[in-house]
């Protein structure tokens, strides 16, 4: 250790530029709107950047001044504030917004740091970066998003009403004059109910999909192992299918969590090879965060389409073959992210896994394993 600092000093040395002019330099050409003030909130030092955003003749008054002395008192105090909390913490940060000389209104992340000088004295380093742009498309982000959620939920919603009322249509043809049908005619509305179903689902998950930030992030405890048979149990399986699943109380978002194992545990079951399965729902917790695993022995997904399940409106299968909107993997995906965490696809020897990871809060019981079938 010594001696790399013996080499350092001695590079320091002999350096064979003069090591004020090369801080200049440095300092002039810093990516922002660079600035120094001292302990008492005066500016000795800034870049030719952060001078242009004074008007021309009034620059010559920026270095040995605050700028805030025409100021009132309160509005001085407020200008001033993230300085003194730079100086008193040794750190501050914040966004502003200016009005520059050419009245353009720019908004900029401003960060202080605080150090000392030869002197001993306390200095304050401001450097300001302009985030206008990248504000401007975050709001026109969160703008598209929120059409692109509102879109849905309309869509949705409003086509609700007209389906219902072609269901009901068929189903009274179906009961007056099903006797009166030729054969042909029974088939193609037995198509229609099974269209007007699949129909249905689709809009619920659309509707589910577009409500995903909208759920509350109330952290509740409860009991995992009953909260994966209470999905179970209400899908009605008539199928010889057993869930296991690790007997552990948690603490997090339930309404969110639920909604993202309903449809794991659904997917699991319905793109079963086979009449009968099984299901696995394993956890763990490690750095602050939950890794829950459901395992199938199904016939697995080949890791090409890996990505691909996860995408709206797509599904392994023809829907003639297999029912389903093809939403039900995209919902999953985009609660765990709203959340913070992420999902993923593992091949096992027998079956596939669904990996989510999701931030936690505790784990406040673990006991041991449940068997239900």
């Amino acid at each position: 250790m010594e001696e790399k600092t013996e080499l350092t000093s001695t590079l320091l040395d002999t350096t064979p530029y003069d090591q004020n002019e090369f801080n200049d330099l440095l300092f002039e050409n810093i990516p922002g709107y660079a600035f120094v003030k001292d302990e008492h909130y005066k500016i000795v030092k800034a870049n030719a950047a952060f001078l242009s955003m004074y008007p021309e003749n009034s620059r010559d008054k920026v270095i040995g001044y605050t700028t805030v002395e025409d100021y009132q008192p309160d509005e001085a105090e407020q200008f001033l504030a993230m300085d003194k909390k730079a100086l008193i913490d040794g750190y501050s940060e914040t966004i502003e917004t200016i009005n520059f000389p050419d009245n353009s209104v720019r908004t900029l992340l401003t960060r202080k740091k605080r150090f000392l000088g030869t002197d001993g004295s306390p200095y304050i380093l401001g450097i300001c970066t302009d985030i206008t742009e990248r504000e401007h498309l975050i709001k026109q982000l969160k703008k598209s998003n929120q059409d692109l959620d509102q879109f849905a939920y309309i869509a949705s919603h409003d086509l609700r009403a007209p389906l219902n009322a072609i269901a009901k249509l068929a189903s009274w043809i179906d009961e007056d004059y099903k006797d009166e049908l030729p054969s042909g005619a029974i088939e193609h509305f037995s198509l229609i109910k099974n269209r007007i179903d699949r129909m249905t689902c689709l809009l619920n998950d659309m509707l589910t999909y577009s409500r995903v930030n909208q759920t509350p992030r109330i952290t509740e405890e409860f009991s995992l192992k009953e909260l994966v048979f209470e999905q179970f149990d209400m899908m009605s399986v008539d199928h010889a299918f057993n869930v296991t699943c690790k007997d552990l109380t948690i603490s997090m978002q339930k309404d969110a969590i639920t909604i993202v194992l309903r449809n794991l545990l659904s997917n699991a079951i319905k793109h079963h090879h086979l009449d009968s399965g099984s299901i696995n729902v394993d956890i763990s917790e490690n750095r602050g965060f939950y890794t829950i695993t459901v395992s199938d022995d199904g016939p697995g997904i080949d890791s090409q389409y890996h990505a691909k399940v996860f995408e709206m409106f797509q599904t392994l299968k023809p829907r003639d073959q297999q029912e389903g909107s093809g939403i039900g993997l995209s919902i999953c995906k985009k609660i765990v992210r709203n959340y913070g965490g992420d999902i993923s696809i593992r091949n096992n020897d027998v079956g596939t896994s669904f990996i989510i990871s999701w931030p936690s809060v505790s784990v406040l019981k673990h006991t041991a394993f449940g068997v239900h079938a």
